[in-house]
C-alpha cells in the first residue's frame, strides 16, 4: 500500500471512528491483529489510534510492557498485546512496523495505557460474525467467546475494561 493511501485509510478509519463514538452506529468494534491474534476492540471503550513510537523502556517491568510514551501530553504505559497474550515479546520492538498502530484506552476507563497493535483491520458490526462453540470455557473474563467472519477467521472480543481491572495486566513490574 502507497504511504499517500496509508495516510488517507488511517484519516477515513479514523473519523469512522470518532464518528461511531459520537453517534449511534451499526460499527461496534475496532477489529485489530495483534501477533496471530485477531481481537475486536469495543468502540465505546477505545481512544485515539497513534502511529508507533519507540516508548522509553521501564526497567525490571514485564516483557510485554516495553515502555512509557507521551502520546498528545498523556503519559501512558504501552503493552505489546501480542506479548500480553503470551507470544513471543522479544521481537515487540523489532516487530513494530509502519503497520502497527498504538491504540489508548478510552478516557472513561482511566487508564493511561495504550495497546500495541500490528495491525488495523477495520470496523465491525455483529453481522460480520457468527459465534463459535468455545473449546475451552473459562479463559480470562477480559476475553470474549470466539466468532467467526464469513472468511472463516477466529476473532474474539477484547474487553478492555475488564482488561484494566485484572491484576496481570495492573502487575507491569
Amino acid at each position: 500500500m502507497a504511504k499517500s493511501s496509508l495516510i488517507e485509510f488511517q484519516g477515513r478509519l479514523a473519523a469512522r471512528l470518532q464518528g461511531a463514538q459520537h453517534t449511534r452506529s451499526e460499527s461496534r468494534w475496532l477489529a485489530v491483529d495483534a501477533g496471530t491474534r485477531r481481537l475486536l476492540l469495543p468502540l465505546g471503550q477505545s481512544g485515539e489510534i497513534s502511529s508507533w513510537e519507540p516508548p522509553t523502556p521501564l526497567p525490571h517491568a514485564q516483557p510485554w510492557f516495553i515502555g512509557l510514551l507521551n502520546l498528545r501530553g498523556l503519559l501512558c504505559g504501552i503493552v505489546d498485546l501480542a506479548g500480553f497474550l503470551g507470544e513471543s515479546t522479544a521481537e515487540a520492538q523489532p516487530r513494530a512496523g509502519p503497520r502497527s498502530r498504538l491504540v489508548q484506552f478510552s478516557p472513561r476507563l482511566e487508564t493511561n495505557c495504550a495497546l500495541l497493535v500490528d495491525h488495523l483491520a477495520g470496523l465491525r458490526t455483529p453481522s460480520h460474525f457468527t459465534a463459535q462453540a468455545e473449546d475451552r470455557p473459562g479463559g480470562p473474563p477480559w476475553l470474549g467467546p470466539p466468532m467467526r467472519d464469513a472468511d472463516g477467521q477466529l476473532w474474539h472480543e477484547l474487553d478492555l475494561a475488564q482488561l484494566a481491572q485484572d491484576p496481570r495486566f495492573l502487575q507491569v513490574v
